[in-house]
């Protein structure tokens, strides 16, 4: 998923909870930053060969080697930190509900659409502006992760189409893709949460339950199967939290938290250590721990901690406060600093991260919180008009 900030109308847990969960704010952050630093790594000169290394390549030059097989590699977990997002959306939606806050249909479906698209199009109408305004040479960037999404010029069709969300492409801005299934499984959310509520117990066997899923839509190639079951596991970890079934104990996050981070890693010690342990065709089945390791970290973070304290510090809420729009501005910014200096990728990429940054906190000022504010107050207009509507009715039946 996206890193969206949660709706605060709609999602804030109680005054005793809702200090807890700023870690989540500044593990939104992280994730964010992360999927930027992938990024970064792919654009360059050192793409094809990193992404190579990934698939189980044994002659990687030494730098691609020390960025993938060693825990440099956390720090590039790209794919991993959007199942963190996932993961995240599914506990920050559920929570509040199992906490016996009732969901206005008729006031949540409206502004949560217009809380994802509105950005999502504004990240878009920048990706397109970019192309259009930077003369791209796709031939010259330096990886064919970065020709693959660095474009000459754009028909209107291609421009047209990068607005729907969920049935268009997302090629121009290629980490809009998440935002898809993030509407998808907001659109689900009352489905997702009958089917978590009644849960009592066996909480460990239902988050097994959902990283098994994952796995098997890896191996299969259905992707509804591989994102699905992560937002319920964010779901179950929700569930958890809420009824007091996750561990206890001042220790219990950081076990929580480690285990999390080791599940995360697991399908790349494979790769690295034991690379004949699990055959190639079968290794995508590892992707269920990385869902299972996802929903331990949320969960760890959600009690109060050192590290849950950490991660609440002003450096870390910025970050979260502008991690949905940096993650929706980056790419375009990353993609147009190679075309600026060809000769130069690395330099032009490092460069181009402050400059990411800045231009998301501005998109986060004037786009994204802007957007969230119509989204709330569409959405309670939505809602009394409905009330408006169904009075008359109930008041005749009353008659």
């Amino acid at each position: 998923m996206s890193p969206v900030p949660p709706d605060q109308d709609l999602v804030r847990p109680a005054a005793s909870a809702s200090t807890r969960f700023v870690a989540l704010d500044g593990l939104r952050g992280v994730a964010a930053v992360i999927v930027v630093a992938y990024h970064v790594v792919l654009g360059s000169a050192w793409g094809d060969a990193y992404l190579a290394a990934l698939a189980g390549a044994r002659d990687s030059p030494t730098p691609v080697r020390l960025l993938a097989d060693t825990p440099i590699r956390y720090l590039l977990m790209g794919p991993e930190a959007v199942v963190v997002f996932f993961v995240l959306s599914g506990f920050v939606l559920v929570f509040p509900m199992l906490q016996g806050r009732g969901l206005d249909l008729w006031s949540y479906y409206p502004r949560r659409v217009l809380r994802l698209w509105l950005p999502s199009a504004g990240a878009m109408a920048f990706a397109i502006i970019v192309i259009l305004l930077g003369h791209q040479k796709p031939e010259t960037a330096p990886s064919e992760w970065a020709r693959a999404f660095s474009f000459s010029t754009l028909s209107p069709s291609q421009i047209v189409d990068s607005f729907f969300l969920i049935t268009g492409s997302t090629q121009v801005n290629n980490p809009l893709w998440s935002l898809r299934w993030e509407l998808l499984f907001s659109l689900m959310l009352p489905v997702a949460f009958l089917a978590v509520a009644r849960i009592a117990r066996g909480h460990w066997y239902w988050l097994i339950a959902c990283g098994a899923v994952t796995a098997v839509g890896t191996v299969l190639g259905v992707q509804a199967l591989i994102y699905g079951p992560m937002f319920l596991a964010g779901c179950v970890a929700a569930v958890m939290r809420s009824q007091g079934a996750a561990p206890r104990g001042k220790a219990a996050p950081w076990i929580l938290v480690l285990a999390g981070v080791l599940a995360l890693g697991l399908p790349d010690v494979v790769r690295v250590g034991l690379p004949d342990l699990v055959p190639g065709g079968a290794r995508g089945a590892l992707q269920g721990f990385v869902a299972i390791g996802a929903a331990l970290v949320v969960l760890g973070l959600s009690a109060p901690s050192g590290l849950a304290r950490l991660l609440g510090t002003a450096p870390f809420r910025f970050l979260g406060r502008i991690s949905f729009s940096l993650y929706l501005v980056h790419m375009p910014i990353l993609l147009q600093a190679l075309q600026l200096a060809p000769g130069t990728p690395h330099r032009a990429l490092l460069i181009s991260v402050p400059v990411a940054v800045l231009v998301a906190w501005l998109f986060a000022r004037f786009v994204e919180e802007p957007s969230a504010r119509l989204a709330r107050a569409v959405g309670r207009s939505a809602s009394e008009r409905v009330r408006a509507i169904s009075r008359p009715s109930a008041e005749v039946q009353d008659r």
